[in-house]
C-alpha cells in the first residue's frame, strides 16, 4: 500500500516542480500589450478596418435600416393586396397528384391549402371512421370545391 501512495505523491511532487519551472522560465504575463479594454475606441477601430472588419457606428446603421424600410414599404404594400386577392379567391376544382409514399396527412393539407377542405381534423376523422384512410389510391383525380366529405373520399379511394 505505501508504494502506490509514494507513486502517486512523488507525481504529484515532479508536476508542481514542472509548472513552477516552466512559470519561472517563461515569466509574468508581459503588461506592455494592451488589453481591448484599455485600448481607446479609435484604435479599435483602426485595428479591426486594418484586419479588414467593416465598422459602423449606430447612426450609420439606422440610416441605412431606414433606407431600406423606405424602397421595402411600396413592395411589402403590393405583395399583402395580391394575397388579400387570392385568399378572396378559392379554385372551383383542383386536379390531385397523389404520389406513391404520400401520407393521409399530405394529401389533406393538399386539400386544405386548395380550399377544397375547411376543417383538416374533421376530415381525417371522417376518413378515418370511414375507413377511408387505408384505401387511398395513388394517381391524379379531379376534386371540385362543392364535393361532399364521402364524395371526395370515394374519388380519391378509387
Amino acid at each position: 500500500m505505501k508504494q502506490p501512495i509514494r507513486a502517486f505523491a512523488l507525481g504529484l511532487l515532479s508536476a508542481v516542480f514542472v509548472l513552477g519551472v516552466s512559470y519561472y522560465i517563461e515569466g509574468k504575463p508581459t503588461e506592455t500589450k494592451q488589453s481591448n479594454a484599455e485600448m481607446p475606441a479609435s484604435e479599435m477601430v483602426n485595428k479591426l478596418e486594418a484586419e479588414g472588419y467593416v465598422v459602423k457606428t449606430l447612426d450609420e446603421i439606422q440610416t441605412e435600416q431606414s433606407k431600406d424600410d423606405e424602397q421595402a414599404g411600396p413592395a411589402d404594400e403590393e405583395d399583402e393586396e395580391k394575397t388579400e386577392e387570392q385568399e378572396g379567391k378559392t379554385p372551383a376544382s383542383i386536379d390531385l397528384q397523389i404520389k406513391p409514399g404520400m401520407n393521409t396527412e399530405e394529401i389533406i393539407d393538399t386539400l386544405y391549402k386548395a380550399g377544397i377542405v375547411e376543417d383538416r381534423q374533421s376530415f381525417t376523422d371522417y376518413l378515418t371512421d370511414q375507413n377511408y384512410s387505408t384505401a387511398i389510391q395513388t394517381g391524379e383525380f379531379h376534386i371540385e370545391e362543392d364535393m361532399s366529405y364521402q364524395e371526395i373520399a370515394e374519388t380519391i379511394t378509387r
